[in-house]
């Protein structure tokens, strides 16, 4: 028991590592935020056991960071600005196994989040994860959109989600729900955002291609009123 502690906590810190000096360098990420990031790969790791969260693949330290993990902190460049005193309402779909939203609520802290997951087991994984780093965001097992909550939260200021289908459906499908000045981010390929465009009916979209790939990004949908 005490070696596997003690492997643990080397594993622990070589995420750190990784997170710290790795490809999320120069993202904004503070010590104290990396540190809450690796907590969540950790717990990320150990649910993954027995529920389907990451591919296998994916558990690999520099997979988790390098790919999952920077490319939802990526996102954070397309939030709204911070504001004195001010919290903006974000829904995340199809949440998964939390990317890109819990890595944007452990650095963004003046988020308050709504994670839409039909899934159940997904669905216990993301709220025990949310109760364990504290965060403020609560966690709906039901399909997006869910008019009674919906109407309960509105207006939204920021729609996340990250490879989904249909994505574009999803964004028309929350427009009722958006504040004027909301931003939908949709981590995607470019080949899809024919189909986002057509199908969202938002006339500000563009799409920002994720460094060191060729096809994926985030297309940032802006609603103007």
């Amino acid at each position: 028991m005490r070696r596997e502690g003690v492997e643990t906590s080397r594993r622990v810190e070589a995420i750190v590592q990784l997170v710290a000096q790795g490809p999320c360098a120069g993202l904004g990420v503070g010590p104290e935020e990396v540190r809450r990031l690796a907590d969540f790969l950790q717990r990320l790791e150990a649910a993954n056991a027995t529920t389907n969260l990451v591919s296998k693949n994916s558990l690999d330290p520099e997979w988790l960071v390098g790919r999952h993990l920077r490319d939802s902190l990526l996102g954070l460049r397309y939030l709204p600005a911070r504001e004195d005193g001010r919290r903006f309402r974000l829904v995340d779909v199809g949440s998964g196994g939390g990317f890109p939203v819990i890595p944007l609520l452990l650095v963004r802290e003046d988020l308050d989040a709504w994670l839409f997951e039909s899934i159940g087991k997904k669905e216990r994984f993301l709220s025990e994860t949310i109760e364990g780093l504290s965060l403020t965001a609560r966690v709906v097992n039901a399909r997006f959109p869910f008019p009674p909550l919906m109407n309960e939260i509105r207006p939204v200021d920021v729609l996340t989600s990250r490879a989904v289908g249909r994505a574009g459906r999803l964004v028309r499908e929350a427009r009722p729900h958006l504040a004027a000045g909301a931003v939908a981010l949709l981590w995607t390929t470019r080949p899809l955002m024919e189909a986002i465009r057509h199908e969202s009916g938002m006339h500000r979209v563009s799409f920002h291609e994720t460094p060191g790939t060729e096809v994926a990004g985030i297309a940032v949908l802006e609603r103007s009123t």
